[in-house]
This record gives C-alpha cells, structure tokens and sequence, in this order.
C-alpha cells in the first residue's frame, strides 16, 4: 500500500506544479509515448490483469505478447514518461526531488512485483532474463 501512496503523491505533486504555459514540444512528445505505451501495455495486458497495487489477482495471466516482449512494465514507463513530460514544464528542486522518488518507488515496486511473479509461473525468470524492466536496451 505504501508504494502506491507514494506513486500518487508524487504524481500528483508534479501535477499540481505543471505549468502548463511552459509545455514545450518535448513534454508533447512525452505525453504522446507516454499515452501509446499505456494504451499499448493495457490492451497486450487485458484489462482483467490491471491492478494498481502490488499484488497479483487470483485470475492472473502473465503477458509476454505485444509490448511485454520488450519490457516488462510498460505501465510504469508510461507514468515515468508522463512525469518527465510534467517536469519539464516547471523544472524546480522540488519536482525534481518528486520525480526521483516516483522513480526508485517504481523501481522497488517492480522489484517486489516481480518476485510474487516468480512465485506464480515457473517461466517468469526466463522471461525476465529476455526482457527489459522500463526500456529496450537500458
């Protein structure tokens, strides 16, 4: 519960401080990856898997088609996109300080999602060895 609390303060947070007389093309074009990777993740995901906490769900199927055959949480390198695209509208102490903790929370959510993923199906490490967490080739 915690990382999620966290997750949306500081989305939140970098909300409140956008100032949207300052978006450059930059942000547009993060709002926009940002928008096709989310759209993309939930439609190669099925909706029924959705779930902000984390946890898996008793019906849970593990995605590895579309773009989860790239990396593995699509859904955080969309609101990570988002956020960067926030940033650069109001670049202070204080959103960036918003946006490494957003960052490190996602990361250590990933972390601990991935292990209840590990418990659940018998190829998750295999899958996790073939792919990327937020982005190809990083």
């Amino acid at each position: 519960m915690i990382y999620v609390v966290i997750q949306f303060s500081a989305i939140l947070l970098l909300i409140i401080n956008t100032n949207i007389n300052n978006i450059s093309t930059y942000s547009l074009i993060l709002f926009i990856a940002s928008a096709i990777i989310g759209v993309t993740a939930i439609i190669n995901m099925k909706i029924s898997n959705l779930n902000i906490m984390p946890e898996l769900k008793d019906n849970h199927k593990l995605a590895t088609n579309g773009i989860y055959k790239y990396i593995r949480h699509p859904m955080y390198t969309s609101v990570i996109l988002l956020c960067l695209g926030f940033l650069l509208t109001e670049i202070t102490t204080v959103n960036i300080i918003a946006m490494l903790i957003l960052t490190v929370n996602l990361f250590l959510k990933s972390r601990l999602e991935e292990k209840l993923l590990e418990q659940r199906f018998n190829n998750y490490k295999d899958y996790k060895n073939n792919t990327y967490r937020f982005l190809p080739f990083i």
